[in-house]
């Protein structure tokens, strides 16, 4: 079931099995340029476990795009996404997987300490502010500079082209290559805002079952991201994943499944 909350759209997949205890609530966050149907190779197995599971098209991205993306309208920054995620788990205590930004998205939510989050499972969740982070020179971007829509659309590609492949971003239908591009104005205000994040995230705030997951091969600064994030987060553990690149949820659904089945396990030990 798919429905819309302030501009938001939302799908509903009601859990086909039974947990031990019940039903729990599991939110599914995507990251930059991604979408909510990233995540349907993994929802079917999470359903039959016994998870009542939400995701949703971040704010500016496919179902959620913004009415006109060339209009003088303010992109959503990375506060407007953390209000989101707390809007969408509303009042039941839930599980948060979070991939990439949308990992980062839900540790600062739960450092805040305003929305029942039962544990959250990240993967490869950027720390832009991070001195680490910002030697890598991975996707730097000013918040002072004004925003250029010709900017956006390119560097748009580039991140894609990044993700994808250059092979794979041709093969795409123009039309889809168009609509990632008119997404750029969303990747940089939500890069730009994250990168001078101001207070940035202190880990020691967050009180929940957490697992920060990485790829085994992943890039320096997502390993620095992950040994950080354990050693400061209380009882945190750390898992690295064999056979995956950064689209966890598309390369190896079954570990990233895996990894949420483990973070429920977390909050019954």
């Amino acid at each position: 079931m798919t429905s819309r909350s302030d501009s938001l759209s939302i799908t509903f997949q009601e859990a086909r099995g039974l947990l031990f205890e019940g039903t729990t609530q599991l939110i599914l966050v995507h990251g930059a340029m991604d979408r909510a149907k990233s995540f349907s190779r993994m929802t079917r197995s999470l359903v039959d476990f016994g998870f009542d599971t939400k995701s949703y098209d971040r704010r500016g991205y496919e179902e959620s795009a913004l009415v006109d993306p060339y209009s003088q309208q303010n992109p959503p920054t990375i506060e407007d996404h953390i209000l989101d995620l707390a809007s969408v788990i509303g009042e039941q205590k839930s599980l948060i997987f979070g991939h990439s930004l949308g990992g980062t998205i839900a540790l600062l939510l739960s450092a805040r300490n305003i929305s029942p989050i039962a544990g959250i499972v990240t993967f490869e969740s950027p720390l832009p502010w991070m001195e680490f982070w910002r030697r890598s020179g991975a996707y730097g971007i000013d918040p002072d500079k004004p925003l250029d829509l010709d900017f956006c659309e390119e560097f748009a590609e580039i991140f894609m082209k990044r993700m994808l492949g250059e092979e794979r971003w041709m093969r795409l239908p123009p039309s889809t290559r168009k609509k990632r591009r008119l997404e750029g104005s969303v990747l940089v205000a939500e890069m730009a805002s994250m990168s001078h994040l101001t207070p940035p995230l202190d880990p020691s705030l967050i009180k929940v079952p957490t697992i920060i997951g990485c790829g085994i091969n992943a890039p320096s600064r997502h390993k620095e991201a992950t040994a950080y994030l354990a050693s400061n987060i209380a009882g945190a553990k750390a898992v690295e994943i064999a056979d995956t690149d950064h689209g966890v949820h598309l390369t190896n659904p079954t570990a990233a499944v895996d990894l949420i089945k483990g973070l429920w396990q977390f909050t019954k030990d």
